[in-house]
């Protein structure tokens, strides 16, 4: 009992002494590491909550970067922007060039296709005009070379009389074609020219009449001088022809200036193109099926 009296009562005495030191203002610890503990964390403590000065200046760093930054997305766009509006005056530029264009085609057309009528136009005047031209004319085929000697003119007259058996016909002009042609071909064609239509079409309808005109055993041929267009265009209808031929159909011919006339059953029908021949031999065709 009085060792542990004795404990507590040096217990209170340092109490006593501590107590003594916290009212002189002096430290709670003697001991000197736990004064650099205090130091550190105090630094801690600042750096944690930094005084409004340190947020300021940060702020005003953030603030400075920031506008640097976007003052170079400033320029950028306003680069774009200047392409953008450049690009957009030249499209503006284009769309105009181009809706000029388009109104010079459109008259462009226009006029193409005014000058294709009325070339057309005027190819048929000349057309015409050369076949009213060569109306007199005859085609004679077969005439071996150089038996009209050095006057084809009388010669063809006379021949002409005494072959088809009319009154001699009066002559313009008669000549071979230049085209050159040797002994052993077919003779250069002689074109003869009748003073008078009339002649012309007594000749036509003599050798109709006769079926076969002969010199020196060679088949003779009559035939219209007619122009180059006129020309192809009639032999257009020498297929349909003979499909006509084919049916039976006999009493057909061509006409002036590439039509054709047929007769069937007391009926005159005038085709204008081949291709209106085709369809009424195929309505034929079919009514004879039918039948």
């Amino acid at each position: 009992m009085p060792k542990k009296a004795a404990k507590e009562k040096k217990t209170m005495e340092s109490c006593e002494e501590v107590g003594k030191e916290l009212a002189e203002g002096e430290p709670c610890s003697p001991e000197q590491p736990h004064a650099d503990v205090s130091a550190n964390a105090e630094q801690v403590i600042n750096m944690e909550n930094p005084s409004t000065k340190d947020l300021m200046l940060a702020i005003t760093s953030f603030k400075q970067d920031f506008n640097t930054k976007i003052d170079g997305v400033l320029t950028e766009i306003r680069i774009v922007q200047t392409d953008v509006k450049d690009c957009s005056g030249r499209i503006m530029e284009a769309e105009m060039r181009i809706s000029t264009a388009e109104d010079q085609i459109q008259t462009l057309k226009e006029t193409i296709e005014k000058l294709e009528n009325k070339t057309k136009n005027l190819n048929n005047k000349v057309e015409d005009l050369e076949g009213r031209s060569r109306r007199n004319n005859l085609r004679v085929l077969g005439i071996p070379e150089k038996v009209e000697g050095n006057d084809t003119c009388s010669f063809m007259e006379k021949w002409i009389a005494d072959t088809l058996k009319i009154t001699p016909p009066v002559l313009e002009r008669a000549h071979r074609t230049t085209a050159s042609q040797s002994s052993t071909t077919y003779p250069r064609t002689i074109i003869i020219k009748c003073l008078n239509y009339k002649d012309r079409e007594n000749i036509l309808k003599a050798a109709r009449i006769q079926k076969e005109v002969m010199y020196q055993n060679n088949k003779i041929r009559f035939l219209p001088d007619l122009p180059t267009e006129v020309y192809k265009r009639q032999r257009s209808y020498d297929g349909v022809r003979k499909r006509l031929r084919e049916l039976g159909l006999d009493k057909h011919r061509v006409i002036y200036p590439a039509r054709l006339l047929l007769t069937n059953d007391d009926r005159t029908v005038v085709f204008n193109t081949p291709t209106d021949v085709n369809k009424y031999i195929k309505e034929l065709e079919t009514v004879t099926e039918e039948d």
